[in-house]
């Protein structure tokens, strides 16, 4: 924290009133920065043909933007423990700005790599960083049902492309889906019925699942069940992220594991647009993208299995700590101390 800057902790979750304010800036964080991802499809074309490029060199736009909204976790961690949340995101809405202003001056794709990936990318990583943690300082209750509703706002990207009348027409719906679905995943994981971890794990097997059946859709109502079951099941996992985390981690921690959990998930994100148009160039078909991308699911599943042999590992040694020093205690104990029993709870 910058010197002469009062610090003021939060004692208590406000669970409601101006953290539904918060909330509110969280979801149209969502909805612009996942709108400035979705429809960078619009522009693929028109690069291609501006520039004569290939999809695996525009491609590359779009993943340094996607995938740095995660890799700068780390640094909007810091960022933000140093700064607070509020000038992160200040901070973050000037490198956006920056970015897309001058991209009008673009000769090339490589210019476009710095204006309309890197730049916007780092912006993009220290808003949601900031919005993520501050939200988690509001709720405790209805941590799941916030993060929702904010989350949320990614399904109404479609509304940032109002000139492109087709493209809202053919995807309004899986939009409107994963919208819905935000909200009831967040609210079923408040509920506490089931543990968050086997919902966030069974969501990423069904996302890899149905990506794999992907090919199978060679026709628009097919491709339109395959459009909305797969908004289905990647709102119900995204909307679960942060309770997870918090759940494993703790609210006190959250800032930092954000970070590195944001960096690892950028570095996958930065490398699947390329393969994706490196695979499409080469077969000229994208049925190796989508089986490239189900079986990155279905990978991504697999430690979750691990939890419940790392949660009994934990305790063990919880417990055998508390033994220790249990022991030591009592070895140094004077002739008439009482032994002080500590509350471990």
């Amino acid at each position: 924290m910058l010197k002469g800057t009062k610090l003021h902790p939060y004692t208590e979750p406000l669970d409601g009133g101006w953290g539904w304010m918060i909330v509110f800036h969280f979801f149209l964080v969502n909805m612009l920065l996942m709108g400035m991802t979705k429809n960078f499809a619009i522009f693929f074309v028109v690069f291609q043909e501006e520039f004569d490029s290939t999809s695996e060199q525009i491609g590359w736009i779009g993943s340094l933007l996607s995938s740095l909204r995660f890799i700068a976790g780390p640094l909007a961690a810091i960022f933000c423990e140093k700064f607070g949340e509020k000038s992160t995101s200040i901070f973050g809405v000037l490198l956006i700005c920056t970015g897309y202003l001058i991209s009008s001056l673009a000769t090339g794709i490589s210019f476009l790599c710095v204006s309309m990936g890197l730049l916007p990318g780092l912006g993009s990583a220290y808003i949601y960083h900031a919005a993520t943690v501050i939200t988690a300082k509001y709720f405790k209750k209805r941590l799941g049902l916030s993060i929702a509703i904010a989350r949320s706002g990614m399904g109404l990207t479609f509304l940032l492309a109002p000139l492109t009348k087709i493209l809202i027409d053919e995807y309004d719906w899986p939009g409107f889906t994963e919208t819905i679905l935000h909200l009831l995943s967040g609210w079923v994981a408040d509920q506490k019925w089931i543990n968050n971890y086997h919902c966030y794990k069974a969501y990423l097997i069904l996302c890899g699942i149905t990506n794999l059946l992907a090919p199978l859709a060679t026709t628009f109502p097919l491709l339109m069940t395959y459009s909305i079951f797969f908004a289905i099941f990647c709102g119900s996992y995204m909307a679960l992220i942060v309770p997870v985390m918090i759940d494993l981690a703790g609210t006190s921690a959250l800032n930092k594991f954000l970070g590195f959990t944001a960096f690892f998930a950028g570095l996958a994100v930065l490398s699947g647009p390329p393969i994706a148009g490196w695979l499409y160039d080469r077969t000229e078909t994208y049925v190796y993208s989508f089986i490239f991308s189900g079986t990155c699911f279905l990978l991504s599943s697999v430690p979750l299995f691990f939890m419940p042999l790392a949660t009994k590992w934990v305790k063990r040694t919880t417990k055998s700590s508390k033994t220790k020093d249990s022991n030591k205690s009592l070895q140094s104990l004077k002739p008439g101390e009482k032994l002080e029993i500590p509350d471990w709870h």
